[in-house]
């Protein structure tokens, strides 16, 4: 006996065999599409992404908007030179007026060494010779 396709066993198994065919197409085109969950929450994570993108460019925007620009960068590049000449002009004057100050503390020390060495009697300074007749030494 021949088998007939469209027999009742023929026929259930073909029909069978179709509803396999049709799951796994199904099965495989779930995997290409994606569920509208998914979606949803992957336009979630681009919203959240591109608004925080959005707050740093314009924190960026506000930030260069500061900032100063070339005109003034070029004034502070003439202030800081006129600084630095005046600066010079000082470390002259200062390093003139230290020399001073040595010189002077040179004449000091040597007039501190010739009262060590003069003689201690009861007046700071000596008398030169005569000036008690003639009134006294000062």
């Amino acid at each position: 006996m021949a088998m007939d396709l469209f027999s009742s066993n023929g026929a259930s198994l073909l029909v069978l065999l179709v509803q396999g065919l049709f799951a796994w197409a199904l099965w495989t085109l779930r995997r290409a599409f994606v569920r509208q969950e998914d979606y949803l929450l992957h336009i979630q994570r681009d919203t959240r992404r591109e608004a925080t993108a959005t707050r740093r460019l314009n924190a960026l925007e506000e930030a260069l908007r500061v900032a100063p620009g070339n005109a003034d960068m070029a004034g502070l590049h003439t202030e800081l030179a006129a600084l630095r000449g005046e600066m010079q002009a000082l470390n002259i004057r200062i390093s003139a007026l230290d020399k001073l100050l040595d010189r002077l503390e040179h004449n000091f020390e040597r007039q501190e060494d010739r009262l060590n060495l003069a003689p201690q009697t009861g007046r700071p300074f000596p008398c030169h010779p005569g000036a008690e007749a003639a009134g006294g030494c000062n």
